[in-house]
């Protein structure tokens, strides 16, 4: 039987996760496995959202609102937007595929950046839309001017994605140098060319010179702002997202969203989680002194890392430890250590560490050592 599938499919590569805990016990029958692979929140989730999930189990049997309507007004409450200007996704990964799908056709085109997240471009060629990449520097920093001449020469380029910190590299553009490049790419074909900006870990920002990103969309008509619930409210296994952006953007991926794309707990959790403002700041302050003490350790180790603004570091294998990413991620994992290498993102010298817990950090040193 012969079935007919887009060459566009065929040559696909899906998205590979994080080495789940169990499968690396069974495989190389370790009782105690740590991971440190998918930049989630090592304290957990969110206190209030376990007691709000508890509270409503007895309802599993009714639909979901699928409208959302609790957690938008919680989020335009929060965010200070209209409800209209909001859009829930099952993990905003939902979202990317739906701004592609909404506003691309095969043949289309988006723009991002090298090594930037691979969703991207995996969202992308599902539709049978083409990437174009800008390339890096050895800092790792995109070349902008080649990015927006890509948008420029390209008539059909309709999206610019860009994550802000980028994952998996850790590092970000100051708000200036952003709203400048925004500014370049609102200019082409009279702001058609939309940019969206994937703040997953915008949370977790130290840095003075990027604050709440979400301010820009006053300014630009054209823009979309992804932020997530599965980093620093430690809710990645309910899967929730959420896109921001003008009435009319998201009145038209409404369209194509599928009716009860989240789920009862998920939307109670994440609206309870919101609220929990102490356990954000204990995330944050983890998160803080985790990372100081994962420099300071590889200071020591000689080991080159790039200094990162999420809740993970990006270190240099080759230089510091003479193997690859992928060669050290595996002797890591039989000691009961998951990191992530990111060969598939083009960085075959880097391994992508989590921050952990106090003590998952010191077992994971000592392992790299």
């Amino acid at each position: 039987m012969i079935i007919q599938v887009p060459d566009y499919i065929r040559s696909l590569v899906p998205y590979v996760p994080g080495k789940p805990i169990e499968e690396t016990q069974r495989e190389f029958k370790i009782k105690k496995v740590i991971k440190m692979a998918s930049n989630e929140n090592s304290l957990g989730p969110s206190p209030l959202a376990r007691r709000a999930i508890t509270k409503v189990m007895k309802d599993l049997h009714r639909y979901p609102d699928a409208g959302g309507f609790i957690l938008k007004k919680a989020l335009s409450e929060h965010l200070g937007v209209m409800p209209s200007s909001l859009i829930l996704g099952n993990g905003s990964n939902e979202i990317i595929d739906q701004l592609i799908r909404t506003f691309c056709i095969p043949g289309d085109a988006i723009v991002t950046h090298q090594a930037s997240f691979i969703a991207y471009k995996i969202c992308a060629q599902i539709h049978g839309v083409e990437t174009l990449e800008a390339r890096l520097d050895p800092d790792l920093n995109f070349d902008r001017a080649e990015l927006v001449d890509m948008v420029k020469r390209n008539s059909r380029a309709r999206l610019v994605f860009l994550a802000n910190p980028n994952n998996p590299t850790g590092n970000y553009l100051p708000i200036a140098e952003l709203k400048k490049l925004i500014a370049e790419i609102s200019a082409i074909r009279g702001g058609a060319v939309l940019f969206v900006l994937d703040a997953a870990y915008w949370e977790y920002v130290t840095a003075e010179d990027l604050p709440d990103m979400t301010s820009l969309l006053k300014s630009f008509p054209n823009l979309v702002v992804l932020r997530t619930f599965s980093k620093v409210y430690g809710l990645a296994g309910l899967r929730v997202g959420y896109g921001i952006a003008s009435p009319e953007i998201i009145a038209n991926l409404e369209k194509v969203r599928q009716p009860f794309n989240l789920n009862s707990l998920a939307m109670v959790g994440a609206t309870a989680a919101l609220a929990d403002h102490s356990f954000i700041k204990k995330t944050l302050r983890a998160n803080q002194t985790g990372m100081k003490f994962w420099e300071k350790k590889l200071g020591q180790m000689s080991i080159p890392f790039w200094k990162s603004q999420g809740n993970f570091l990006l270190i240099d294998t080759e230089r510091g430890l003479g193997k690859s990413g992928l060669e050290v991620y595996q002797a890591c994992l039989r000691k009961g250590v998951i990191f992530r290498p990111v060969a598939n993102y083009g960085l075959t010298q880097a391994l992508r560490i989590t921050v952990g817990t106090p003590e998952e950090n010191l077992k994971a040193v000592k392992v790299l050592k």
